[in-house]
């Protein structure tokens, strides 16, 4: 039985998929399986998937019965694995290098004790920049020993992105607690969390292990859609799995995360439609009501983001556009005093800096 499967839904991926699985099959030996969850793919993905297989007994191809999107793929090819732990990896990103050699050994050091092990990532603009994710940032200020805990006692990691190809998980466990992936926009949300609260043992690999690759028109963060408004339906769901936790912590935690990711959302002007976002806003008001865990607990951040909080409170869309349009105008204009001076004609341009892990953790999370 191979220690790690690594599970990738694939739909109209064929531009990206060669690259995805070269980043993967060098590692790993007999240690490791990987199934590519076709999704009735109209491309040439499945035979790129195929040739691929043919060349390496490592690697299988499955196919869903129906184009289903990509939480129902991973469902499937979550069926189809065989391997101790699973990993779910987009058909369009990387991994790192080695990256597959550090998890299996994370995984097997644990001796199947680890139910969920969270892993760094970084994250690839389409202008070349990187950012670094902020898993261990986070690890530095955990209060328990971040090789070992729960979400009881380190509430705040429900900060670290709630993508699923950070997170590798015993698939005993994730078989045993039926957390499958809804349909839908978002639904690595309630997957994630539903992971978090069922996880019995948690640790992370902070050296970087996934390449989040951003490619215009290939990711929700960056197409402007209706069904953006599924995100409600996914944060509902979380808080109906968590109703019986009762633990302060655990549902503080989750709620600062909760507003910030729907004033995320929301202020992304390639999301939201404009005309929408009066809508958005009422419904991220209702939530911010309806799951705010008290004066006692919680109170709105410093700055510019508390004010946002407050004009939530107080369902205020008016005051928050204004506010909005103020930031964007306001940075705006920052972005023109800062920029260099067009070089003399024959120059030569300043080659690209890649950013590190001074970039916003905030700007780091996919969605």
């Amino acid at each position: 039985m191979p220690a790690l499967s690594i599970v990738i839904p694939v739909y109209k991926a064929e531009e990206y998929l060669a690259g995805c699985l070269d980043s993967i099959l060098g590692g790993g030996g007999d240690r490791l399986e990987v199934v590519v969850a076709d999704d009735c793919s109209p491309d040439r993905s499945r035979e790129i998937a195929e040739r691929y297989a043919a060349a390496d007994p490592r690697l299988r191809v499955v196919s869903t019965p129906e184009n289903a999107g990509s939480g129902p793929a991973r469902n499937f090819g979550l069926s189809q694995a065989t391997g101790d732990y699973v990993w779910f990896v987009d058909a369009d990103d990387e991994l790192g290098p080695g990256a597959v050699d550090r998890v299996i050994e994370a995984v097997t050091a644990s001796h199947g004790k680890l139910d969920v092990v969270l892993v760094q990532h970084e994250k690839v603009r389409d202008s070349g920049e990187v950012e670094v994710g902020e898993l261990a940032e986070l690890a530095e200020r955990a209060p328990v020993d971040p090789g070992a805990f729960t979400l009881e006692q380190w509430p705040e990691i429900v900060d670290y992105t709630h993508t699923p190809w950070t997170k590798v998980s015993r698939r005993e466990f994730l078989t045993s607690i039926g957390m499958g992936f809804p349909t839908g926009w978002y639904t690595d949300i309630p997957w994630t969390y539903g992971l978090f609260r069922r996880a019995e043992r948690m640790a992370v690999v902070t050296e970087c292990c996934y390449r989040w690759i951003q490619r215009a028109g290939s990711s929700i963060t960056r197409t402007r859609d209706d069904r953006h408004f599924d995100v409600f339906t996914q944060w509902e769901r979380v808080w109906d799995d968590f109703e019986s936790v009762e633990d302060a912590g655990v549902r503080t935690a989750l709620f600062n995360h909760m507003v910030w990711h729907l004033l995320l959302v929301i202020g992304n002007t390639e999301r939201v439609d404009p005309k929408k976002r009066r809508e958005f806003f009422r419904r991220t008001s209702e939530l911010y009501r309806l799951h705010h865990p008290g004066r006692e607990h919680w109170r709105p951040a410093p700055g510019v983001d508390g004010l946002k909080q407050r004009l939530l409170a107080a369902r205020a869309y008016l005051g928050y556009e204004l506010l909005r349009q103020a930031w964007r105008l306001t940075r705006r204009a920052r972005r023109r005093r800062s920029a260099p001076e067009e070089p003399a004609q024959g120059a030569a341009r300043p080659p690209t800096q890649a950013l590190g892990s001074s970039s916003s953790s905030a700007d780091l999370r996919r969605s």
